[in-house]
């Protein structure tokens, strides 16, 4: 558990330093966080056999719950950027993405990747690998969530003042005890991947509006 922990924190680490201080195009920083939440784990602990993505096990009340929970947070995370964005930089957003390479000619693609690819790596990692490292203490619920909301720091930094940074790793910490939570009965890790691209659908139509109508 320990060494997992290590290896985490420092992946976490280096990715949110690619993040903020290497100016890089999108698809450098993917495939570093390919290799590090997805590629290394899998070697460094194939033994396990991650029951986690045994899809076929999962309880179907569970995803009846996830679906109806993801569409809850879908809507909570459109009509909170709908009270806050006189509080955004959006200006700011939409520069940092486009030094990122994110244009409006690639972001269906890009998109695309954020609802299917990224989503499975981030719940691989922070919902799979890593409440399997920690076991059965109720730490499971709290780190990885709270490493999770931590991770996405670097990607509100530049737009959110710090009480809104703040608000939103709040928001991110609670909202990953909750997607642990609903992998909890179900065994698996697709009610939380489930959850997780309904909010990504969120924010997605909030990158519509921002690329092509603001």
């Amino acid at each position: 558990m320990k060494n997992g922990l290590i290896l985490s924190l420092f992946s976490i680490v280096f990715l949110l330093w690619i993040e903020q201080y290497l100016e890089v195009a999108y698809i450098w920083k993917t495939i570093a966080k390919a290799i590090l939440f997805l590629l290394i784990p899998f070697i460094i602990f194939r033994k396990s056999g991650f029951s986690f993505l045994r899809f076929r096990r999962t309880d179907l009340k569970s995803m009846k719950i996830a679906l109806c929970s993801g569409i809850a947070i879908m809507a909570i995370i459109m009509a909170t950027f709908i009270i806050l964005q006189p509080f955004i930089d959006i200006d700011a957003l939409v520069a940092d993405l486009t030094n990122a390479g994110v244009t409006a000619t690639v972001f269906p693609f890009i998109a695309l990747y954020i609802l299917f690819g990224n989503s499975i790596l981030e719940e691989f990692y922070f919902r799979g690998l890593l409440p399997n490292l920690i076991g059965k203490s109720r730490l499971r619920f709290i780190l990885p969530s709270f490493l999770f909301a931590i991770y996405h720091i670097a990607i509100f930094l530049p737009w959110f003042s710090p009480a809104l940074l703040a608000l939103a790793v709040i928001g991110l910490w609670v909202g990953g005890i909750i997607f642990q939570l609903a992998n909890e009965k179900g065994g698996t890790i697709l009610p939380s991947w489930t959850i997780h691209m309904f909010a990504d659908i969120g924010v997605l139509i909030i990158g519509v509006y921002i690329i092509y109508f603001y």
